[in-house]
């Protein structure tokens, strides 16, 4: 029951920081605005103050801000609308939202710096952690084993063993392992990771927690955003120029992903929707339409151009941008089932 309130919570402030973010910049370039709510779903308390519907509804796991004019079939041009406002104070107001999930980003991973410190990992073949239900778990390896040789080759870095396991999906190896002094052989396959496209064992190497200063915690806070905005953007990329298959996760993977991380602890959790709200910002500025980086992305055209769209071309490019989303949603809900029936 607290895993489920803390999923519903963490869901509620991720977008609630995204919509807040469009809610502050539309208050302060003079747009109206018509209701800003916390939650979704029927009102179960509420007050106008100055024009603004401010509401709480009954399922906490979001929230929702109502612009005027916003809906580009109405066309209302007026000062206090949103397309009577220029071009690049519209994408302003778009583009607040995913930095506001980037801010949130920002502040939770300097405070996890900050609080409990960088993670640095050691590069000896020194085994930290075993992974459950992972080749190397199944086959008795454990928690700082030391990797002295595979199949008679010495090991002496971790990114040499990594190298062979990567190397040898569906191949057996042969490890000889320093456990208490003591030398044993274990023989294990690496089985094909699809996300990576190489073979895994399932180990993580050992590490050591370091403490670090305030303003060192705020700059590891603004880089492991970029890192994974880099990252993603590659990864995605690269699948594509390959025309490989992404793995995508749903809702029902982010739900998995945030309900394992709350067990785990804390610090975890908070790293988890760290990350998440990292990418919900990323997706958001994609430029698709209907998401705010096609909103940014027509904002711009009608910069270069000095002239907005016709109604008929925000149609149809909202037309396509819904079924690009529903596409994803359904691809990624797919590999979502996939993998709980191949965990099974």
């Amino acid at each position: 029951m607290i895993t489920i309130l803390l999923i519903i919570i963490a869901f509620g402030v991720l977008i609630f920081f995204h919509e807040f973010g469009h809610f502050v910049v539309a208050k302060l370039l003079g747009i109206k605005v018509l209701q800003f709510s916390f939650g979704l779903g029927k009102e179960i308390l509420g007050k106008t103050i100055k024009d603004t519907r401010y509401s709480l509804c009954v399922l906490p796991i979001g929230g929702a801000v109502k612009l005027k004019g916003e809906n580009i079939e109405e066309l209302d041009l007026e000062p206090d609308s949103f397309f009577g406002k220029k071009w690049y104070q519209r994408m302003f107001v778009v583009s607040m939202g995913p930095l506001m999930n980037y801010f949130l980003a920002v502040v939770l991973f300097s405070l996890l710096a900050y609080f409990y410190g960088v993670t640095n990992f050691s590069s000896e073949p020194v085994i930290g952690e075993v992974i459950e239900g992972k080749p190397a778990f199944t086959a008795g390896f454990k928690s700082k084993d030391r990797i002295l040789k595979i199949n008679d080759i010495e090991i002496t870095s971790w990114t040499q063993m990594a190298d062979i396991i990567h190397n040898s999906a569906g191949k057996e190896l042969k490890f000889e392992v320093l456990r208490n002094d003591e030398k044993i052989i274990i023989k294990v396959t690496p089985e094909f990771d699809e996300t990576i496209n190489k073979g895994v064992v399932g180990i993580t190497p050992s590490y050591e927690v370091k403490k670090v200063s305030f303003l060192k915690a705020v700059e590891i806070g603004f880089s492991q955003p970029i890192f994974l905005s880099i990252y993603s953007i590659g990864y995605l990329y690269d699948k594509l120029k390959k025309l490989q298959k992404p793995e995508l996760a749903g809702p029902v993977g982010v739900f998995q992903v945030l309900s394992r991380s709350a067990k785990s602890g804390i610090e975890n959790f908070l790293y988890t929707v760290a990350i998440i709200s990292t990418m919900l910002g990323l997706f958001n500025l994609f430029p698709i339409p209907i998401l705010d980086g096609g909103h940014i992305l027509f904002c711009i055209i009608e910069g270069i151009t000095r002239k907005m769209p016709s109604k008929k071309t925000f149609e149809i490019a909202n037309f396509i941008g819904l079924s690009i989303i529903i596409f994803i949603f359904l691809f990624a809900t797919y590999n979502d089932i996939l993998r709980i029936m191949y965990k099974k």
